[in-house]
């Protein structure tokens, strides 16, 4: 991923981004919890969502909210305590890059949501890798292209991998 410019992503891929870096996150500490499964989802399916206020109800489902909300107690217990503070603002940048603009003007908050995660990232020395396939977007609309079923299925596949 260092070849390409996390500025130049769409929004829905800057969401991918900071799912992934959850995923790297938890798979390098070896966190575990169905909930951290859930919320990751939740956040990459805004790349098959064709209404995103609609996205953006579903993530009340999921009991990871982000967005400066504690975690759950039982997601709290598998994280070391050392590991906390970090993961607490993973989640909420994480949780921000889709919420960030939703309603308003564009804004460079999720370009910096997700800058945040990435730095986290970097502070523990995980590397985030994507194939280029799945960062291609060069709609001009600043959201991105909705992906097909597909592209995603191959995307949840390449994921599996990280468990």
């Amino acid at each position: 991923m260092k070849s390409m410019k996390i500025s130049d992503l769409k929004i829905r891929e800057q969401q991918l981004i900071g799912a992934l870096c959850i995923v790297c996150f938890c798979k390098k500490y070896d966190i575990q919890h169905q909930d951290i499964d859930e919320f990751v989802c939740y956040l990459l399916s805004i790349l098959v969502a064709d209404n995103l206020p609609e996205w953006e109800g579903e993530g009340l489902k999921v009991n990871i909210v982000g967005r400066g909300e504690p975690l759950p107690q039982s997601v709290e217990n598998t994280i070391p305590l050392k590991l906390r503070g970090d993961f607490q603002k993973l989640i909420d940048n994480a949780s921000e890059i889709g919420m960030a603009d939703m309603y308003g003007a564009y804004t460079n908050e999720p370009l910096l949501a997700t800058q945040r995660c990435m730095a986290i990232l970097a502070k523990h020395k995980i590397e985030v890798t994507l194939p280029e396939e799945f960062l291609n977007d060069t709609d001009e609309d600043k959201w991105g292209k909705l992906w097909s079923d597909e592209k995603f299925s191959d995307l949840k596949r390449y994921l599996e991998a990280y468990k």
